[in-house]
C-alpha cells in the first residue's frame, strides 16, 4: 500500500496510532495485518526538521513501514518523484 503524499499531520497521526479518517484507518489496518506499507512524506524543510516528524519517521520503520524520503533538488524538500515511489512499490509486486 502506498500512502503518498503523506502530510505532516497524517505522518504523526499514523505514528501515534490515530486513525480518525478513512485513509489513516486503511493504512493503520494494513500495518496491523502486516501488509507492506510505503509512506512518501511531503514536508517542507521546517516540518521535516520538526522533532515530532523526525520521531515519526524513526518509529514507523520499526513497524515494517518503508519510508521514501523527500528529495531536495535545490528548492527545498519535496515529495519523492513518482518513479521513485513506484520503484518502492515494485519490490512487493510479483
Amino acid at each position: 500500500m502506498l500512502f503518498a503524499p503523506c502530510s505532516f499531520n497524517s505522518l504523526n497521526k499514523l505514528a501515534h496510532g490515530i486513525a480518525d479518517n478513512l485513509a489513516l484507518s486503511v493504512v493503520a489496518e494494513a500495518i496491523g495485518r502486516g501488509t507492506p506499507v510505503i509512506v512518501g512524506p511531503s514536508l517542507n524543510a521546517p516540518l521535516l526538521n520538526h522533532p515530532e516528524a523526525r520521531a515519526s519517521l524513526d518509529r514507523l520503520p520499526g513497524w515494517g513501514v518503508t519510508i521514501v524520503p523527500p528529495v531536495d533538488e535545490g528548492e527545498g524538500p519535496r515529495l519523492a518523484p513518482s518513479a521513485v515511489l513506484v520503484d518502492a512499490v515494485r519490490r512487493y509486486v510479483r
